[in-house]
């Protein structure tokens, strides 16, 4: 089924006013990856990825609410489920899984916190057979990503994920100026990182770069992050 998308600034819904444009496309012995834009009204201007890492057995999903004048960006995305399938919400956590019989993904909100009695930015849930996820925070751009765990045999072992702290000559940058995310699933952990404001030489974790996206997998036991995706400005 589609992906659907809804996105309102400071209230005010947006409505499509273009149609989608293929953007960028790679793919090597690591990735598939997919990059999308669409104009909305006002100006705003909706970018999505989509990376499929084909030996680490994970998807990321992501839009990107970019260039709106507003003081608050809420945006929604909606993915149907194909029938049988359901997701399961940890009770404790905001990530689930998609079961069908048995789990077939665990589903992680990177951009949420990921304990459930911190309630800010959104949330995650299913409503009737679509998976949902709701984000609303101030700024004039907003990140929306998804990530989906699809290798069995880390299921139901240690999860978690954080948001990174972002910095540029030092000074702490916003979260609508560039995001960043650590995600592990039992051993194999991830970066995920995107500027959505003008380019610059930005630095997390660790790891310097001046480029767009940078996605890539920590090495153990050096901790040394290994490139799995690098997209220029």
């Amino acid at each position: 089924g589609a992906w659907g998308n809804t996105t309102s600034v400071d209230g005010k819904s947006l409505e499509v006013s273009g149609t989608w444009e293929q953007t960028c496309w790679f793919s090597d012995k690591d990735v598939d990856y997919l990059e999308l834009a669409i104009d909305l009204s006002s100006g705003v201007r909706l970018e999505r990825q989509i990376l499929l890492a084909r030996n680490d057995l994970f998807l990321f999903l992501a839009d990107y609410v970019m260039n709106t004048s507003g003081a608050v960006i809420r945006h929604g995305v909606d993915l149907p489920l194909a029938d049988g399938l359901r997701f399961a919400a940890e009770p404790e956590t905001r990530e689930g899984y998609l079961v069908a019989k048995n789990p077939l993904a665990r589903v992680l909100p990177l951009a949420l916190p990921e304990w459930r009695v911190d309630p800010r930015i959104g949330t995650l849930t299913q409503f009737e057979n679509h998976l949902q996820l709701a984000q609303e925070r101030p700024g004039r751009q907003m990140a929306c990503p998804l990530l989906l765990d699809l290798d069995p045999s880390r299921f139901g072992k240690q999860c978690t994920w954080r948001q990174l702290t972002v910095a540029s000559a030092l000074e702490i940058q916003p979260p609508d100026v560039a995001v960043g995310y650590r995600a592990q699933c039992h051993k194999d952990q991830w970066l995920f990182y995107r500027s959505l404001g003008p380019s610059a030489n930005r630095t997390l974790l660790g790891v310097n770069t001046s480029e767009e996206c940078f996605v890539g997998r920590f090495l153990a036991p050096s901790g040394e992050v290994e490139e799995m995706l690098q997209v220029e400005g």
